[in-house]
């Protein structure tokens, strides 16, 4: 078992646009930034990365609030 964490940010990532292969772009950035992920690692995401990648946002300006 573990004893310790570590952190890295993946330098260049690029933005997301709907369609876009999110497995793809993170193992890319991964190998740019010279990581690789070993057994055990986690990879953790915001939601607002896959909801870009699946064309699941809205503009605020096109939302007409209801009742």
């Amino acid at each position: 078992m573990a004893s310790s964490i570590t952190y890295h940010t993946l330098a260049g990532f690029p933005h997301v646009k709907p369609g876009d292969d999110l497995g793809r772009q993170i193992a890319d950035c991964l190998a740019a930034n010279d990581l690789e992920l070993q057994p055990g690692d986690v990879i953790a995401l915001a939601q607002k990365i896959i909801s870009k990648a699946e064309g699941r946002y809205r503009r605020l300006s096109d939302v007409v609030a209801g009742a």
